[in-house]
């Protein structure tokens, strides 16, 4: 059974600390993916073990997804840095992203692999409702 401290030592490993204030959003998220698997997916009365670090990734990649969307996630930077100054025989050139790999997309990236598969895992482990 998947619980909160799975998931707040997950987001801890991607290198997401999570606060008090974040274990309402992180209990939403978490119950809203169990119903989903419960209810509308597998239509099981109890998830197996084998899906719970599926859920726990799942959980961790709307949640971030969130704070991202909210404005609410620390210590990423997505804005461009500059891009070229050139004074006299000095050059300076930052560019930490470029088009498709801005730090923006990578995270999205980085979230939607989070997520990549949930539904395939859970597939052999759908009934029927008749």
């Amino acid at each position: 059974m998947v619980e909160r401290q799975n998931i707040i030592d997950r987001l801890d490993q991607l290198g997401y600390v999570a606060s008090e204030t974040d274990y309402q959003q992180i209990d939403f998220e978490l119950n809203k993916i169990i119903k989903y698997v419960i209810n509308n997916f597998t239509r099981t009365p109890e998830i197996p073990e084998i899906l719970d670090y599926r859920i726990i990734d799942r959980v961790c990649a709307d949640f971030l997804y969130y704070k991202k969307n909210s404005g609410e996630l620390k210590g990423f930077n997505y804005d461009v840095v500059i891009k070229s100054i050139k004074e006299g025989d000095t050059q300076i050139q930052y560019a930490v992203g470029q088009g498709e790999d801005t730090p923006e997309n990578r995270f999205d990236a980085f979230v939607k692999h989070l997520e990549r598969g949930f539904d395939k895992w859970c597939s052999p482990h759908r009934r029927l409702q008749w």
